[in-house]
């Protein structure tokens, strides 16, 4: 009899500890791969559901994840949205990198990162659902949150930094202060307060008629930017 039983798999070998059908929740993923899996699962929640209705332990579920796992990773629904901002605005600069030519100058690389700002991540889908619960309900106050904003814009500076041709920065302003005016340039247009900011060449004769000659040695020479 127990020889029988044994063949039919009905009890597990003498010494060997019965291994648990299934996956553990998450799959076993490490930390940084189970923060994307969990974003990823939340960023498309929100998109269908909106941020509302995208509890965190929806979340977690769809994602594979326990509900103590979701809240290991994001404390409270405010570092999920802070997290998510983030992550936007790290692809977006990903994203202005990989448009632009290997041989971009300074010039080039301020006006088509501005450009993209203003007239495609004005309109993003996450951030334009995010938005609504900002305090003033807008894209420009979500990103201008984001505390990850002016490292990011340095960075930017310190690149454009060892640009020694025409198109380089002027001499004599701190790198710092020119990475906060681009910041405050870029919330700027995505206020929405300058007249037809959203339109591609509106946008690039603004910020070279008006952004570069503020931060370049030799900027573009100014031409009509609103028309008649």
């Amino acid at each position: 009899m127990q020889g029988t039983r044994a063949a039919s798999g009905a009890l597990p070998p003498v010494g060997k500890p019965a291994r648990g059908r299934g996956r553990p929740a998450g799959g076993g993923n490490n930390a940084e791969v189970a923060r994307t899996v969990l974003m990823d699962a939340a960023e498309k929640s929100i998109l269908t559901r909106g941020f509302q209705a995208s509890t965190m332990e929806l979340i977690a579920q769809e994602a594979g994840y326990s509900r103590a796992a979701m809240y290991r990773h994001f404390p409270n629904r405010r570092a999920l949205l802070e997290s998510l901002v983030r992550r936007k605005t790290l692809r977006c600069q990903k994203e202005i990198a990989l448009r632009l030519p290997e041989n971009a100058g300074t010039a080039e690389i301020l006006v088509e990162s501005l450009v993209i700002v203003a007239t495609e991540l004005i309109d993003d889908p996450l951030l334009k659902t995010l938005s609504q619960h900002s305090d003033d309900g807008t894209v420009a106050h979500l990103v201008a949150n984001d505390p990850a904003l002016p490292h990011l814009v340095e960075q930017l500076v310190e690149l454009m930094a060892g640009d020694d041709s025409d198109s380089r920065l002027r001499a004599g302003v701190p790198p710092r202060d020119i990475a906060r005016f681009i910041t405050s340039t870029a919330i700027t247009m995505l206020l929405g307060v300058v007249p037809d900011i959203d339109k591609v060449d509106t946008a690039r004769r603004y910020v070279e008629t008006f952004v570069l000659p503020a931060i370049l040695e030799h900027p573009p020479a100014p031409r009509p930017v609103f028309g008649a």
